[in-house]
């Protein structure tokens, strides 16, 4: 087993949880409006718990990512597949900074955000990591 190794399978590790909260927290945002007022706080929580352990998966999911770029460079020279998926793990960076703000919007009980745009905003997640896998696996440009 060599170093590349254990890296690549920590970051993979990282990566499906960080994709689990990304996809799961707006379903908790949609639960969120639809439910009575005493129920509202309990959600609210899990929403928070969910983004805390989201931010740390993210984060190490980066760190691993760069890690491995660092032990295998040539792989920035290996096509516009890896330019592309990074774009792509760049837009689902701002849609966790999104959820953080959705979270804050939610507790606040200030303007609830549009439930179809929440149902809407859960396809994004889910689109952009099986375009990132497919990218990975099959390497197409």
């Amino acid at each position: 087993m060599n170093t590349y190794s254990i890296v690549l399978a920590f970051h993979v590790i990282s990566i499906a949880t960080w994709m689990l909260m990304l996809i799961y927290l707006p379903k908790l945002f949609v639960y969120h409006i639809n439910a009575p007022t005493a129920a509202k706080e309990v959600i609210a929580l899990q929403e928070a718990n969910l983004f805390k352990i989201g931010t740390v998966a993210m984060i190490f999911s980066i760190k691993f990512g760069l890690i491995l770029l660092y032990l295998n460079p040539h792989l920035l020279n290996s096509g516009g597949w890896l330019h592309l998926k990074l774009t792509l793990v760049g837009c689902l960076v701002l849609f966790h900074v999104t959820c953080k703000k959705l979270i804050t919007q939610l507790s606040l009980q200030d303007k609830e955000p549009n439930l179809r745009f929440l149902k809407l905003l859960r396809m994004f997640p889910e689109i952009a990591t099986s375009i990132i896998i497919l990218l990975t696996i099959i390497k197409p440009f």
